[in-house]
């Protein structure tokens, strides 16, 4: 008897720990769920929000490839084998991983015909092709955390050479010495988000392949809703782009630029980008495509 009635009572005790340690555990779920969506609320403030371009935009511009003068054969090679990955859906999709490009690109598989493609294979397998692009210039190209390249003309570029059976080698550099490198020989080609626009003589043109614009890039709290607004403003610009072309050139923009404070020019957007959001700058004139990338990065 005094044994059955321990092992009640021993049983009554576990029932009563069990129901306990549930509550417990119960409101320790509550609270960690509740601190949880505080945080989250407290952290809605997203690049998205935090950042916006101006609704007038600077001007449109076509990106191409740009070859040395005398490199029309290379160039016209380029070309078809740029449009048979248009053809068999490289290009399409490439781009669907890039959706900050993706809407600008302006090829169509359904408008180039069989005869205008490159033969796969019909590449020379010995040839390496030296793929000139700016090391600093997302989502088109970049240097990767890892320290590899990638973007949509560098994934662009090697799918194309292995559509012909090439070598790929990346040769990047920054921006403002392409012509050097290209007459140097150290690289075949410009090929990195590079305005065609203004420059219509200066090269032998490969490939048309996206239509993007210009914007002014600012900071949504800044009160900045206008291009007149940037009167008296620090606006900042990576040198040798076609953005620093419209402000600093005889035609174009020149005359907004003279109502700045200052036009700071930098090597890279990534380091304007770091300066606009510590409040160095007021805003950053840049093509829309590398903007919204440095925006939705910026969230990560």
């Amino acid at each position: 008897m005094k044994k059955t009635v321990s092992l009640i009572l021993a049983l009554v005790m576990i029932m009563g720990c069990v129901f306990a340690l549930a509550a417990c555990k119960g409101t320790d779920a509550q609270n960690n769920s509740g601190e949880s969506d505080a945080a989250d609320v407290s952290k809605d403030d997203s690049p998205e929000a935090a950042y916006v371009f101006l609704d007038e935009k600077l001007g449109i511009e076509s990106y191409a490839i740009g070859f040395r003068k005398d490199d029309k054969e290379l160039a016209d090679q380029v070309t078809a084998a740029y449009k048979a990955l248009v053809k068999n859906g490289t290009y399409a999709e490439i781009g669907e991983k890039y959706p900050d490009i993706k809407d600008y690109l302006n090829l169509k598989a359904e408008d180039i015909s069989d005869d205008e493609i490159a033969e796969q294979g019909s590449g020379d397998a010995n040839y390496t092709f030296k793929h000139g692009f700016d090391l600093d210039f997302p989502p088109y190209s970049y240097r990767q955390d890892d320290g590899t390249v990638g973007g949509f003309d560098v994934e662009m570029a090697q799918a194309l050479c292995e559509y012909l059976g090439w070598k790929y080698e990346p040769v990047p550099f920054n921006w403002d010495a392409k012509d050097a490198e290209l007459t140097a020989g150290s690289c075949d080609c410009s090929w990195s988000g590079f305005t065609l626009e203004g420059r219509e003589d200066d090269y032998c043109w490969g490939i048309t392949y996206s239509k993007n614009e210009q914007g002014i890039l600012v900071a949504a709290d800044s009160g900045i809703k206008t291009l007149a607004d940037l009167a008296g403003k620090t606006v900042g610009v990576q040198t040798a782009t076609s953005a620093y072309d419209m402000l600093e050139g005889e035609d174009g923009k020149s005359e907004l630029c003279q109502t700045f404070a200052d036009l700071k020019v930098y090597e890279t957007y990534t380091i304007a980008f770091s300066d606009l959001k510590a409040g160095a700058i007021d805003a950053i004139a840049i093509d829309m495509t590398a903007g919204a990338f440095l925006i939705a990065n910026d969230k990560k």
